[in-house]
């Protein structure tokens, strides 16, 4: 078995533009990570899921919601209600992956094993606008470093035509208005809403993110995100990941900046979860600068 390590596709230089992105927008993109037959693999493991898998007519702005198991994880508490995949354990242990993540400075990264596959099927409707932060009132919802990131492989090219996704950057440091009138992410209130709902709205700030298939998607779980419809005939599948990093009440290695205040608090104070941002989310915070 080799002992070579693991191919890096961004140069360093690029590594620290990617994380100056993260930290600044609260999302950043690096190309062409899952290549080859495994990106052909990934794919056609979730066209086929897709194929055989209703979608619950809640989750239609998502275009679907399935959670998958690595197999590794499901066989050590075996649970027939949920399901499971080799494949998830090989997309959760890539270790370009891995190596990417490491480069671009993400500390402490820890996965909770499993995939979930997004969809936005052919002439799907758009998502709405939201965050997928539970943890406003925990102090590391302050913090001006990501505890906890998506990361996206788009398995086709995106476009605004195929769904693209959007993005509001800065808005996981502070505050806009539309935190005010959202309700919470993927609650019955939001799933219940028409399209002419605000939570869809086009927003003077927003960015659309056209990622390749094989791009990696890094996102701050409290960067504010939405989807364009697809207007095509074509599926735009997706499959994401959430790991956690930085654990608090710990600081990036890399980090030169001011410490919060917020470091000195309980990390095992009593705080209730909520997706709703509260006073950690200030209208006055300011992105860090790149």
């Amino acid at each position: 078995m080799s002992s070579d390590p693991p191919r890096c596709p961004i140069p360093a230089d690029d590594a620290l533009v990617a994380r100056n992105q993260l930290m600044r927008d609260g999302y950043c993109i690096v190309p062409g990570v899952l290549q080859g037959d495994f990106l052909e693999r990934v794919r056609a493991f979730a066209d086929r899921f897709l194929d055989e898998h209703p979608v619950d007519h809640k989750h239609r702005y998502q275009g679907s919601d399935f959670h998958i198991l690595g197999e590794s994880r499901w066989q050590a508490n075996p649970d027939e209600r949920r399901y499971h995949a080799p494949i998830v354990d090989e997309l959760v242990d890539f270790p370009e992956q891995r190596a990417v993540a490491e480069a671009i400075g993400l500390e402490g990264l820890d996965s909770g094993g499993g995939i979930i596959i997004l969809n936005k099927p052919p002439q799907g409707p758009p998502l709405y606008w939201h965050q997928d932060c539970m943890h406003w009132n925990h102090p590391r919802s302050a913090l001006p470093w990501p505890t906890q990131v998506f990361m996206s492989y788009y398995l086709v090219d995106t476009t605004r035509e195929n769904g693209c996704l959007r993005a509001l950057p800065g808005t996981h440091l502070r505050r806009t208005a539309l935190h005010d009138i959202l309700p919470p992410a993927h609650g019955p209130e939001i799933q219940a809403v028409e399209v002419d709902h605000p939570g869809f709205a086009e927003h003077p700030d927003e960015v659309d993110i056209m990622a390749k298939a094989g791009d990696l998607v890094f996102a701050d779980a409290r960067v504010l995100h939405a989807a364009w419809p697809n207007q095509t005939d074509v599926r735009r599948p997706l499959v994401l990941q959430w790991w956690s990093v930085f654990p608090f009440p710990t600081a990036p290695s890399w980090w030169e900046g001011d410490m919060p205040a917020e470091l000195s608090l309980d990390p095992d104070g009593s705080y209730d979860p909520t997706r709703v941002p509260g006073e950690h989310l200030k209208a006055s915070r300011s992105a860090p600068s790149s």
